[in-house]
């Protein structure tokens, strides 16, 4: 029996794994995922998630009823590849031999220096993150700064401020989303910004 092991288990390592079926691959298949939870929907991490509107149950990726037989390697993370033997090596000290390596990881948000173990700053990226950040801003009228004005700042931003919050967005750009779809029509989305309470400081950057 053949093995293809993928490494990440978002929406990239179950795309992977529906078309292997899908193309007639029935041998084993292992996805590993560093996470503890199922394959689920990221965007609404930072829009409808953060502001309670959307249950967690309503992130799951996976169709109801739909078994891709996985062997799914939940809350583990991938350490190493040793390509030549086609083994992937696993933080709990075990490795998987497979005859292909499909690499799905995605990216990781990056910290600010010198914050890390600060309990009042925040990443977006996983599930995770997204049940603190919603803890944290539960309750309305607090302040909140967001360093980075792309798409997941920039909904950040907005979300909170619906709920109520004092919003600040620090973007080095000189304005939002200008990588994304250039000056002016990021200038608009600036002004929106400002049009719905959110203080948006463009040009610098944040040191730590």
């Amino acid at each position: 029996m053949r093995t293809i092991t993928v490494v990440g288990a978002s929406l990239a390592g179950l795309s992977t794994v529906r078309a292997l079926r899908d193309q007639g691959f029935a041998d084993r298949i292992v996805v590993v995922g560093d996470e503890s939870h199922p394959p689920y929907d990221r965007p609404p991490l930072s829009k409808g998630f953060l502001d309670g509107s959307v249950p967690i149950a309503e992130l799951a990726l996976a169709a109801p009823g739909e078994d891709l037989d996985v062997d799914w390697r939940l809350g583990v993370r991938a350490e190493a590849l040793r390509p030549g033997e086609r083994t992937v090596l696993l933080a709990d000290g075990s490795e998987l031999r497979s005859d292909a390596v499909v690499i799905a990881t995605g990216a990781r948000a990056r910290r600010l220096p010198g914050t890390a173990g600060i309990d009042a700053v925040h990443t977006l990226r996983t599930l995770d993150d997204a049940v603190r950040l919603r803890a944290a801003v539960a309750t309305s009228g607090r302040r909140l700064v967001v360093v980075g004005g792309g798409f997941i700042g920039s909904e950040v931003a907005a979300t909170a401020s619906a709920i109520g919050h004092q919003v600040s967005l620090v973007e080095p750009e000189p304005v939002p989303l200008s990588r994304q779809f250039g000056v002016a029509v990021g200038g608009v989305l600036a002004d929106v910004h400002r049009e719905h309470g959110v203080q948006v400081l463009t040009g610098v950057g944040v040191a730590g």
